[in-house]
């Protein structure tokens, strides 16, 4: 049986669990499963290489994912499949994968202008896929058991693009379909969050769960950032969000020290995050990416620097966090259950992980009391 070694975001994940179920009963496989959407995850992929070949020596390795896409050279003694090529080779296939959630592919690519970003330039065809094949797989995920959907992509707001249809018009199709799984969406961009979309929502067993990538709300960055929002753009999204949906978690991705970010713009930053609805963020601190516009410009903010301003939005949305889930003890919430080392938890439909004693299934739906909130844990117990 192969083994996988999934790195990245949750579309990257589930292109590797489809290769992992293509080769599944080929015996002395590693798949490493590659990323590089940030230093970091580059520094990452290439330590899980290593092990790889360490772990396994007498293994046939194969390197996949975007960072073979980017620097296949650096694995130029192994197999590569390449983007376009793995994406042909599970073109057919639903993956099994080892978690309580089941990621569903809708689209791949990205056409958007950002100058940061090195995905966008790795996944440039967009391919969404069809609307039968969708029901189709949502049908495979809710026989294997699985109670919640994750619709993910490279951007899924670009959904049907290329085939003449919208999400918003595939969230209308899926709504009518018998015996659906809680849906959640995976990030999307605030260009495609309005009143239209929030409707649509509302008629799905709809996860109160919105993570958006606003990167930055200093509109001099967000310029440089080659985003198509302001500000005001994300303030007005926020107050629809919360308008519409009670207790909903609204998360963020944020990047600190972009070039010509001085403490000026940041602050812009941390006082929108700070009077913002912001329940979580995914912070990053900027690292040049190859073959993007904005690289010429270089890194302009020192690393300490970076550090400072990334420990002082972490501790912001620390305090926010705790806030958010206060606010929910005594409540009584869905939870899918999840097991890591014999610990049991759960998440509910608005993101909080929920600690469970007592033995349950992997997979189930429970319905959970919140009972007690520390400054980094939630504890439940099952009703």
């Amino acid at each position: 049986m192969s083994i996988l070694c999934n790195i990245g975001c949750k579309l990257n994940q589930y292109e590797g669990y489809c290769l992992h179920e293509k080769l599944r009963t080929e015996s002395r496989v590693v798949i490493v499963n590659t990323c590089c959407v940030t230093h970091e995850a580059e520094v990452k992929s290439l330590k899980k290489f290593r092990q790889a070949k360490n772990l396994y020596p007498g293994h046939k390795i194969i390197v996949t994912g975007c960072l073979a896409q980017l620097k296949p050279e650096l694995f130029n003694k192994y197999q590569v499949i390449r983007l376009e090529e793995r994406n042909e080779i599970i073109r057919e296939t639903f993956p099994l994968p080892d978690k309580s959630r089941y990621f569903l592919k809708i689209e791949d690519g990205c056409n958007q202008p950002c100058t940061f970003c090195v995905v966008s330039r790795l996944r440039k065809n967009i391919v969404s896929k069809p609307v039968e094949k969708i029901k189709q797989e949502i049908i495979w995920a809710y026989d294997n058991r699985f109670k919640e959907i994750v619709l993910v992509g490279a951007n899924i707001g670009l959904y049907g693009l290329d085939l003449d249809i919208s999400l918003i018009q595939l969230i209308k199709v899926i709504s009518k379909m018998e015996n659906l799984p809680r849906i959640r969406l995976s990030s999307l961009e605030p260009k495609f969050i309005n009143s239209e979309l929030i409707a649509a929502l509302k008629d799905l067993p709809f996860c109160r769960h919105f993570h958006i990538p606003i990167q930055s709300s200093d509109d001099k960055i967000i310029q440089l950032m080659g985003r198509s929002y302001r500000r005001q753009d994300l303030i007005n999204i926020f107050e629809l969000i919360i308008k519409n949906f009670y207790d909903v978690a609204i998360g963020a991705d944020v990047i600190v020290g972009f070039p010509e970010e001085t403490e000026f713009e940041f602050n812009n930053t941390y006082d929108l995050i700070k009077s913002s609805p912001l329940t979580h963020l995914h912070i990053f601190p900027y690292s040049p990416r190859p073959i993007t516009p904005i690289y010429r410009l270089g890194d302009t903010v020192p690393l300490t620097e970076k550090k400072r301003r990334l420990w002082t939005l972490k501790q912001l949305i620390a305090e926010k966090n705790y806030l958010f889930r206060c606010s929910q003890k005594n409540k009584i919430v869905k939870v899918i259950i999840e097991k890591k080392n014999n610990i049991v938890t759960g998440l509910t439909d608005n993101y909080l992980r929920v600690n469970i004693d007592g033995q349950y299934s992997e997979k189930e739906l429970l319905n959970v009391k919140i009972v007690k909130v520390t400054q980094k844990e939630v504890f439940g117990m099952v009703v």
